[in-house]
């Protein structure tokens, strides 16, 4: 998987970011299978300064409903996080996986049944909101993430064949100081607008909840989740007690195929007219919309945030238009507008204006 971007941003003052081309994803992938009851996936990242290793697991599928899988992979919490990275219908994720995890190493069951339902409950070392965890476990503390979807209309030919929908959460505990436990909050344009004062320390347990579904019926598809993630906290050096706090996000994302193909949580697997030089095709065209919201818990300011460096909430939306010319190759453009609600009377910030392309590359 290879993805190169364009951005641009419109009347950012608030936001100083530089118009720029960059490398997004450059993915190799080897995945295999030893006989039947051993798998494994690895999925290296080569773009940005320096290389890491994305997922890294073995796979041991005793059955269908019973598969063990060990080693780095996705947490199964944020729905839009858990699509492969080629098929999300925007060009960065929505609000709600800036509070999911990442990856993240660990142990994880996982398996499928006839009936539709899918499940996933693992143990791992804990992974701030909207990161991937570390890479050794940095507070003696663990987390156990779940979720259980179920689409029971899957393999009939009906009206509701595309629907699913599911619940997550995840449970764990963590203390310390810094990126391996605390989160940033970015806006659709990867502008960070949220962070914890560095004197704060995570001091307790996290918990996050996860209701959503999605719902493909030929050319339409329609994603939704919500999130809620609860952490304690605490300032020591100032004397500033264990306190909780509540911050929730949510989305909403339709789109339609124009060109007529089916769509999906995979995206559109292949034109049915694949572009052709000199030739009739011009391959699938896709236009989706989101709209999205994240709001930080007002107990946050002052004691946990700057009222003047971070905002108490965010919320925009985005149009885009996926041009898919085969089944290998994607052109995409993004238009995206967030405006921000600025905490305790603090000045307000100029709306984000942000316009990102994609071309990518997969096999």
């Amino acid at each position: 998987l290879v993805q190169g971007d364009g951005r641009m941003w419109f009347g950012d003052d608030d936001f100083p970011q530089n118009d720029t081309f960059l490398l997004r994803r450059v993915e190799p992938t080897i995945e295999g299978s030893w006989g039947s009851l051993v798998g494994f996936r690895l999925n290296a990242q080569f773009a940005g300064d320096s290389a890491t290793i994305n997922d890294a697991y073995v796979d041991l599928k005793f059955d269908p409903r019973a598969t063990l899988r060990i080693g780095k992979a996705k947490v199964p919490v944020g729905l839009e996080r858990l699509q492969s990275s080629a098929s999300t219908g925007a060009i960065e994720l929505g609000f709600p996986s800036e509070l999911a995890p990442g990856r993240d190493v660990g142990v994880q069951l996982q398996g499928d049944f006839k009936s539709g339902a899918s499940y996933a409950l693992g143990v791992y070392n804990g992974a701030p909101d909207g990161r991937d965890g570390a890479t050794t476990n940095p507070d003696n503390d663990l987390e156990v993430a779940g979720r259980l979807f179920f689409e029971p209309w899957k393999n009939d030919a009906n009206a509701l064949s595309g629907l699913g929908f599911g619940l997550a959460a995840s449970r764990g505990e963590k203390h310390g100081n810094g990126n391996s436990f605390l989160p940033r909050y970015r806006t659709p344009g990867q502008v960070q607008v949220f962070g914890y004062l560095g004197d704060v320390n995570a001091d307790g347990e996290q918990t996050r909840i996860s209701p959503q579904a999605y719902f493909y019926a030929e050319r339409f598809g329609l994603l939704g989740e919500y999130i809620v993630s609860r952490q304690d906290v605490a300032a020591p050096a100032r004397l500033v007690d264990t306190t909780t706090l509540t911050n929730r996000a949510l989305q909403l994302l339709g789109g339609v195929v124009l060109t007529g193909e089916d769509a999906s949580y995979r995206g559109v697997a292949k034109p049915d007219h694949p572009f052709t030089l000199g030739g009739p095709g011009w391959g699938a065209f896709e236009l989706v919309a989101r709209y999205g919201r994240l709001a930080i818990d007002d107990d946050a300011f002052p004691l946990f945030a700057d009222p003047t460096r971070s905002v108490s909430a965010e919320s925009g939306w985005t149009l885009g238009l996926n041009w898919y010319l085969t089944s290998n190759f994607q052109l995409v453009a993004n238009y995206s507008q967030t405006r921000f609600d600025a905490a305790l009377g603090a000045a307000p910030r100029e709306d984000e204006k942000a316009f990102f392309t994609r071309a990518q590359f997969s096999f």
